[in-house]
């Protein structure tokens, strides 16, 4: 993305065989939604917001057809004292039904504070571990960004999925749970749970389903249903070492499971974006395609914390501060279908957004 993320990588990947790792863990099969909304965010090389972007500022392609944004609102952090408001939505031209084919893909209402998810993948694996234990200063700085407003649960993946805080405003509290959640213990009683504030996760958290949860793309999915029903854009922090499959041969590379595509879709549905920090203590691995993937298709990004991990999570700091969501020509959704393609016009910076198609 940058010279930036790309030091955070730690790596200059030279390999002919990366590019295969990648188009293997891509998955393309888009969420097949008309859409009026897009959530995006748009950084620069350190993961800082663009501010002040107008309508005009985005070039959105349903195909090679061009859809004028026709609103942008920014919600979040510092800079925008007065957001460009959306416009008001143009009626249907007359004989277009608006029926399953042009319906809204409305975003939710947002919450007073970010929600934000941690994944902890844990493994006790000494080069997955150590990474763990590495980036706990980190994670603690990371947690002194958040507003006040804001609010954090953690779950975590080992032989299932595990919930180990709801909601909640006190980081002291988050950065001691995520200590527990990086070892293979018992997850506390719901009863044991503090109730989330404002919101709860684990009214929602299926304990049955989270315990038949054989992968972490299954505890992926089952985690995405449960945030579902919240309101509004959810942030999800995985600290992680991999998905997918890789064949000890290399003939085959990296496999995604099929479990992946699920999980995606129930990401996208829940409005979460996962933002991916690599424990791994590596400048390079084969199951890094998996995690790259994820955040791809879910509008987030992916960092590596071998060899700089301060940076990586100052970037991540930045980039959840705020997202755009643009309105689109809801008219002209009405023609040919095709993949939704948006970029920056004339303008420098990198657009983070989950892919959607229009049917």
């Amino acid at each position: 993305m940058s010279s930036a993320v790309g030091a955070a990588r730690a790596q200059d990947r030279q390999d002919p065989k990366d590019q295969e790792k990648k188009d293997a863990a891509s998955f393309t099969d888009e969420i097949d939604v008309a859409i009026v909304s897009v959530v995006v965010r748009v950084v620069d090389s350190w993961g800082r917001p663009i501010l002040g972007l107008k309508p005009q500022d985005f070039r959105v392609k349903v195909g090679k057809r061009e859809i004028p944004v026709t609103g942008l609102d920014w919600i979040g952090e510092s800079g925008s004292d007065a957001p460009v408001q959306a416009a008001t939505l143009p009626a249907l031209p007359p004989g277009v039904p608006d029926d399953g084919v042009i319906e809204a893909l409305t975003t939710p209402p947002p919450s007073p504070g970010k929600l934000v998810v941690f994944f902890v993948q844990a493994d006790l694996t000494p080069t997955r571990i150590s990474g763990q234990l590495r980036l706990r200063p980190f994670t603690r700085e990371l947690l002194a960004t958040l507003n006040p407003q804001d609010r954090v649960a953690v779950v975590s993946y080992d032989s299932h999925l595990k919930l180990w805080q709801d909601f909640t405003a006190d980081r002291a509290a988050t950065h001691a749970t995520l200590d527990q959640a990086m070892l293979f213990g018992d997850e506390p009683a719901r009863s044991d749970l503090a109730a989330g504030d404002p919101v709860s996760l684990a009214d929602h958290f299926d304990r049955a389903d989270a315990f038949a949860a054989a992968s972490p793309e299954r505890a992926l999915e089952v985690l995405g249903k449960a945030m579902k029903p919240l309101h509004g854009e959810k942030t999800m922090i995985f600290l992680g070492w991999g998905l997918g499959r890789f064949s000890p041969s290399g003939i085959s590379g990296v496999q995604m499971t099929p479990a992946y595509k699920p999980a995606v879709r129930a990401l996208r549905a829940a409005h979460a974006s996962v933002f991916v920090l690599d424990v791994t203590s590596a400048d390079s691995h084969s199951l890094e395609a998996g995690l790259e993937g994820i955040a791809e298709d879910t509008g987030g990004m992916y960092l590596q914390t071998f060899r700089l991990p301060a940076l990586a999570t100052g970037v991540l700091a930045k980039a959840i501060s705020g997202y755009y969501v643009l309105t689109l020509d809801r008219p002209q959704l009405a023609g040919e279908p095709g993949k939704v393609s948006i970029e920056l016009r004339e303008k420098s910076g990198t657009v983070l957004a989950r892919p959607v198609r229009i049917r």
